[in-house]
């Protein structure tokens, strides 16, 4: 009947949390906290690719400048 032991223990946590409103509490925050990384290591990247960018434009200028003169 069961196919697979990770089937078991998903089954498993989802009658856990909708039965436990402490677990769902828990399971709340965490969701909460790991949004706030992922939206906080978006932000770290969108800065870093955008120095990344700048320093690009920046090295093609002055090759430009170069090939000018």
């Amino acid at each position: 009947m069961w196919k697979s032991p990770i089937g078991v223990a998903l089954g498993a946590a989802a009658v856990w949390l909708a039965l436990s409103p402490g677990a769902r509490k828990t399971a709340r925050k965490w969701a909460v906290k790991a949004t706030q990384y992922v939206l906080e290591w978006s932000e770290q990247a969108k800065g870093a690719a955008e120095e990344v960018r700048g320093r690009f434009q920046a090295a093609a200028e002055n090759t430009a400048d170069r090939l000018r003169n």
